[in-house]
């Protein structure tokens, strides 16, 4: 078997994973919001999550049956891992918290990688593709969620995604310990060059991914709470006209 290919940052598969993440949800709000097209939004969150689920558990059942995989390394442990499970809930049962915390972390940490993937190899690898549907679709779905279903966040909302970020980071660098693990990335960068190469050294640049997490979380609600500020003012000015 040849070897697979290098991953080359925003390359020509790169660049059509990034157009697909947002032309796919794009086509499929406008599916849905057809006449007629409400019949098929069910299915189509049914399939995400199944999509998302059963790549996790393909990577699972790679890293126990595949030589010289160490287990412990390739837990569904990571940030966009537990996105994962939280969107498959919001998919399958419009769970509000669920796609808050999918909507924050997704679009303020997930985007991150998949503009900047921590991939050794590329297309048409089977990792290149574990990694893309890991983290693409995960944006795809979150686009989705709040495009197709209507699904969106409040402004309370950011107290509470980053809250359970910290319970997170918390409980993750605890495991972190214990396996010595990196989930999170909270014990040392990834090796592929990444937003974090900017944000200082240990711990540094844990602290500068807080901060600048909740600044992304407040541009996250942004569209929302222009839209909820222009409903509360129209009223004043329509009546003044």
């Amino acid at each position: 078997m040849p070897p697979a290919p290098k991953f080359v940052l925003f390359g020509p598969a790169h660049l059509t994973v990034l157009f697909l993440t947002f032309a796919v949800p794009m086509f499929l709000a406008w599916l849905v919001h057809r006449p007629g097209g409400k019949r098929w939004a069910r299915p189509i969150a049914w399939g995400f999550a199944g999509i998302l689920i059963l790549n996790q558990v393909a990577l699972l059942i790679w890293a126990v049956a595949w030589p010289n995989v160490n287990l412990k390394d390739n837990l569904p442990l990571h940030l966009c891992d537990v996105a994962t499970f939280t969107c498959a809930a919001a998919l399958v049962w419009r769970h509000r918290l669920s796609y808050e915390l999918t909507y924050f972390w997704g679009l303020a940490g997930t985007l991150q990688a998949v503009l900047t993937p921590d991939l050794d190899v590329g297309f048409p690898s089977l990792e290149f593709f574990a990694f893309e549907i890991a983290h693409a679709g995960l944006i795809m779905a979150v686009l989705y969620l709040t495009l197709g279903l209507k699904m969106r966040p409040t402004l309370r909302s950011i107290g509470r995604a980053f809250l359970w970020l910290q319970v997170y980071a918390v409980v993750t660098t605890i495991l972190n310990l214990l396996l010595d693990t990196n989930y999170g990335y909270l014990r040392h960068k990834p090796a592929m060059p990444s937003l974090l190469d900017y944000l200082g050294p240990w711990p540094v640049y844990i602290v500068s991914l807080e901060i600048l997490g909740l600044v992304l979380f407040f541009l996250c609600y942004l569209p929302f709470g222009v839209v909820d500020w222009m409903r509360r003012h129209r009223g004043p000015e329509l009546s003044a006209t």
